[in-house]
């Protein structure tokens, strides 16, 4: 487990090392932006810090055109979990 006084910069160094742009933080929440690529359009992932250190993750199409986002926004989410794991050597709890 992660200490809560060590959870926001583990996140934003996790943010950064995605390679994802951060949109502004405050002391329990992180706004990022995943870059374009080849037919792929810019999403935004929210993380929030929550009681017990509990960390919820979204992600969503900055475009409201894009009706179907071919699975990203879970693999965005995904990433961001993984990564945190591979940096402190803890497994994630994940809730359905």
């Amino acid at each position: 487990m992660i200490a809560p006084d060590e959870l926001l910069a583990v996140l934003k160094s996790a943010v950064e090392s995605l390679g994802w742009t951060d949109q502004g933080s405050s002391e329990n929440e992180i706004k990022a932006r995943v870059p374009w690529s080849a037919f792929v359009w810019d999403h935004d992932v929210t993380i929030s810090i929550l009681p017990n250190s509990a960390v919820r993750a979204q992600s969503k199409s900055m475009y409201k055109e894009n009706f179907y986002d071919f699975g990203r926004n879970k693999k965005y989410v995904a990433q961001l979990f993984a990564r945190v794991e591979q940096m402190t050597g803890t497994q994630s709890r994940r809730i359905s």
